[in-house]
């Protein structure tokens, strides 16, 4: 009977160890979103918290860090140095914001080991960008005559 019961725990063990950031073997590193929550309508400046399974500071230290940007572009990222339940604040200059238009948009948010290289843990949540972030990159002047090009 203990051999019927454990497979079942096993399987949901693992099922829940698949979700809120968690590598799909769930032996290796973690991170999740913990602050916004799925569907929040964010302005600037708003809280993000992040847990981690992995000790967090700054790239000198030699300690994991997080990447924080949107709709998947990490190229353009803030380094988020603390966590496990301290509260990190995106400002409304922050590059990541630079030219985001109000709208549904995926806050991405990436482990990464000292160097910056990927740790192999991911997470993300939908949000609702409220008017008066980004768009306008802090500019005064609207008609710069740009575009995104796409």
């Amino acid at each position: 009977m203990l051999k019927k019961l454990t497979a079942p725990l096993a399987v949901g063990a693992l099922i829940l160890a698949g979700c809120g950031g968690t590598d799909p073997g769930g032996d290796g590193p973690s991170v999740s979103i913990e602050q916004p929550a799925e569907g929040d309508e964010l302005t600037a400046p708003f809280t993000v918290v992040v847990e981690s399974s992995e000790e967090l500071g700054t790239t000198e230290s030699g300690n994991h860090h997080v990447h924080l940007y949107f709709d998947g572009d990490d190229g353009t990222y803030e380094v988020i140095e603390s966590g496990n339940g301290e509260e990190y604040e995106v400002s409304a200059d922050s590059p990541v914001l630079e030219g985001l238009e109000p709208g549904e948009h995926t806050l991405n948010v990436s482990l990464r080991n000292a160097d910056h290289s990927a740790a192999g843990a991911e997470d993300e949540v939908t949000v609702t960008i409220g008017d008066g972030t980004g768009g306008g990159g802090g500019d005064e002047d609207e008609d710069d005559g740009g575009g995104y090009g796409y």
